[in-house]
């Protein structure tokens, strides 16, 4: 028999009521939400500028150890070396197809003014003073030279040496009238010509980004009668471009341990000169030189033909200096060798003084045969051998002196090989 419950036994059992989620809402307090994210921000905040402080002081620790770094591994400059080509048909095609000769004249002085604004922002002038020059108020000495590499550390520009042996202060001023800093890289007193260095650090990007580095071109291709460029210097102290016509092209200088191909371009200019001689195409073929203009006529401007320097530009541009024996020197001819039984291969005309070659023996009248055994049979040959010896310090040469009998005998030379800075 069921038991009778009263009303308030029965609600003392009855279960108690579900408890629903919705009605469990947390109300969040949004003034904290606000302070948490400023905390987190100004958290941000404060580590990019301790970062920032981080970096700058690291970068301004190891700045100057970075650039000693990179300074000290500039690339490698490579000139390419030229070989003489003949004429293609379309040439010959439009020489024998001129146009009138008033439209040529106008075309030509066009294109010719053209070519020298585009070619000019390669030329840059080097100015310098001889040690007490500056307080003197002497007048500073000047050249044009030519950028003709960029090392990726250095704007690398190619001219005459100064005059006057020892320079300080030497300053670099582009075309747009920017001015730094140079330095001389490297010099090679035989031809009398330099390499100048310009920090690319040192340069506003404005004008390093407008300077380009020049072309040099084929000097073995110009012929007589072709039209030149003469920028830089080539009249004097002041900056100037001249027109003129190729005069001859098959000249030579002898320097020591070789000869040197000479280009001279009918404008009238002086041994004081400087600058480069440049084609119609904008191409460097020339560097003008006083070097050069000393056995010249003053109706002429002379440089040395870039193709015959090209080994010596790359050289100086490494910052290394030029293979030198200092042997002044001719081919035995067919005829000497038979009319005077003089044996074929460089005959030594005259030796530097206080040169390798005076050190190991070498005489006047000597003949040399062989340079590391290979034979040399001319003196082009002879210098061609003597540029490929980069890094060789002693050279054994073969070579004939006459005896008493008139009859040459052999004799060998052990030369501790220099250069002529």
């Amino acid at each position: 028999m069921e038991e009778y419950k009263g009303p308030r036994e029965e609600a003392e059992y009855t279960e108690e009521p579900e408890e629903y989620s919705f009605l469990q809402e947390v109300i969040k307090d949004e003034a904290g939400s606000v302070r948490s994210l400023k905390a987190k921000i100004l958290r941000v905040i404060g580590f990019g500028i301790i970062f920032g402080i981080v970096a700058s002081v690291s970068f301004c620790a190891f700045m100057p150890l970075a650039e000693k770094r990179f300074e000290s591994d500039p690339d490698e400059v490579t000139i390419p070396r030229d070989e003489k080509q003949e004429p293609d048909e379309e040439t010959v095609a439009a020489s024998e197809n001129p146009v009138s000769e008033e439209v040529s004249y106008s075309r030509m002085i066009r294109s010719l003014n053209t070519v020298s604004v585009i070619t000019r922002r390669s030329v840059v002038e080097m100015a310098a003073a001889a040690p007490g020059e500056k307080d003197a108020g002497e007048e500073l000495h000047k050249i044009a030279g030519v950028v003709v590499a960029d090392n990726g550390q250095e704007l690398l520009i190619l001219g005459q040496m100064f005059a006057a042996r020892e320079v300080e202060g030497i300053q670099a001023v582009f075309f747009d009238g920017f001015s730094c800093q140079a330095a001389v890289k490297m010099s090679d007193a035989n031809l009398e010509i330099s390499i100048y260095a310009v920090k690319r650090a040192d340069v506003e990007e404005e004008t390093l980004r407008q300077v380009p580095t020049a072309q040099l071109g084929s000097s073995f291709n110009v012929d007589v009668g072709d039209v030149a460029i003469l920028l830089g210097k080539p009249f004097g102290q002041e900056d100037a471009a001249g027109y003129g016509f190729i005069e001859s092209c098959e000249e030579y200088v002898e320097r020591a341990d070789g000869r040197y191909e000479m280009l001279s371009v009918s404008a009238a200019g002086f041994g004081g000169g400087s600058g480069i001689i440049v084609d119609a195409d904008g191409t460097v073929i020339g560097l003008i030189s006083r070097k050069v203009v000393e056995d010249g006529k003053e109706s002429l401007i002379y440089g040395y033909a870039i193709s015959n320097i090209k080994d010596i530009i790359e050289f100086l541009s490494n910052g290394t200096g030029v293979p030198y024996i200092g042997v002044c020197g001719t081919d035995v001819t067919d005829a000497m060798a038979e009319e005077r039984g003089i044996p074929k291969g460089v005959y030594v005309k005259e030796v530097e003084a206080n040169s390798p070659a005076m050190a190991a023996g070498i005489q006047s009248g000597d003949i040399i045969t062989q340079i590391d055994g290979t034979g040399v049979n001319s003196f082009d040959v002879y210098h061609s051998i003597l540029m490929s010896k980069k890094g060789v310090q002693v050279l054994n040469l073969k070579g004939c002196r006459q005896g008493a009998g008139d009859e040459y005998v052999d004799i060998d030379f052990s030369v501790n090989l220099g250069t002529k800075k």
